[in-house]
């Protein structure tokens, strides 16, 4: 996705990670929203709903960081457009929350955690495809900074989708893995749906999910960070 070429971005009710040593997992922290200023155009906006107000508070100080918004809060009425839970959470006496980020300037560049890039992520082939059971819904920490969260599969004949949640030094990156069946066996790759920093980290992650899904077996084209 090129810089300045989105005009809006919507985050309704992402998950305030209550706790502090959880906040470099919000999707509002300064390096985040520095990175959809970027791909902003000039007058885009951000429009957030939450009912969270230290999280709200959190966003405001991130946003003021970032030095690129004009910042306009409000809460939501019963005659506004509502969808049917936040209708039944104001009748409730919740009070939700409406931000609106309209990007007017260049953000102020946000320092990112160290993580190495790569110019391409090559996909893993494997022989069998025998271990997926064993890695749904689970959490594999596979080494220090770098953890994977596997989500749910779609299936389509002997080809699968795979939604993944990868974080590596802080890093987030929701995105889909195809796993593709190949005449020798199976290849694992980023999804085309997927838009994906493509990082050192990222090529790790599919080949583990190779060995676990061939139970030790798989080979990468990979050739190294410059590859």
């Amino acid at each position: 996705m090129e810089d300045e070429s989105v005009e809006t971005i919507y985050l309704n009710y992402p998950d305030p990670w209550f706790k502090k040593r959880h906040h470099k997992r919000r999707l509002t922290k300064p390096e985040n929203l520095y990175l959809f200023a970027r791909r902003l155009r000039e007058g885009g906006e951000i429009r957030l709903r939450t009912d969270d107000r230290p999280f709200l508070d959190y966003t405001l100080e991130a946003a003021q960081e970032v030095e690129a918004f004009e910042i306009t809060l409000s809460t939501l009425k019963p005659q506004e457009p509502l969808t049917k839970y936040e209708a039944k959470w104001l009748a409730e006496g919740k009070t939700l929350y409406a931000l609106t980020l309209k990007r007017i300037r260049p953000p102020k560049e946000i320092p990112h955690p160290e993580i190495q890039e790569v110019n391409q992520v090559f996909p893993v082939k494997i022989p069998h495809l025998e271990g997926l059971p064993e890695v749904l819904q689970k959490t594999f920490k596979i080494r220090e900074g770098l953890v994977l969260r596997t989500f749910r599969i779609w299936e389509h004949g002997e080809d699968r989708l795979l939604e993944v949640l990868l974080s590596e030094e802080g890093y987030l990156q929701r995105f889909l893995i195809f796993i593709q069946k190949k005449p020798s066996g199976y290849q694992l790759d980023v999804s085309s749906f997927s838009e994906v920093l493509k990082t050192r980290g990222l090529q790790e992650a599919l080949e583990f999910l190779g060995k676990k899904l061939s139970q030790g077996a798989f080979r990468s084209d990979y050739s190294g960070p410059n590859g």
